[in-house]
């Protein structure tokens, strides 16, 4: 079997698929719900991505967790914060809002 995806980027590929499949499926029913309601999506996803900007460098230093640097793009902040870290958490933020906004408070509940 051919390696389509390099084993480096297989952590940043899968975020992608994972990104695309919730989001496919929560805004395939749901797009014109969560549209009206992205402003609360996109401060969910500021306040994860503020979140992140402070408390992953402070973690890194610690050295309470480590990323090897052969599985990541190469772009860090502070020297210890993958870039790919800031897209995960934008990724899990913005599909734990959706969902919740879904079901939770949309009027079809479901997917």
């Amino acid at each position: 079997m051919p390696d389509f995806i390099p084993t480096h980027f297989s952590h940043l590929f899968m975020l992608c698929v994972a990104a695309l499949i919730f989001h496919a499926l929560l805004w395939a029913r749901n797009g014109r719900f969560l549209w009206r309601n992205r402003a609360i999506i996109l401060a969910v996803v500021a306040i994860a991505e503020l979140w992140t900007l402070i408390t992953d460098p402070i973690g890194g230093l610690w050295r309470a967790w480590l990323f090897a640097p052969e599985k990541v793009l190469g772009i860090w902040f502070l020297g210890v914060t993958p870039i790919e870290d800031f897209f995960g958490m934008a990724v899990v933020s913005s599909a734990a809002a959706c969902a919740i906004l879904v079901f939770g408070y949309s009027r079809r509940r479901w997917i």
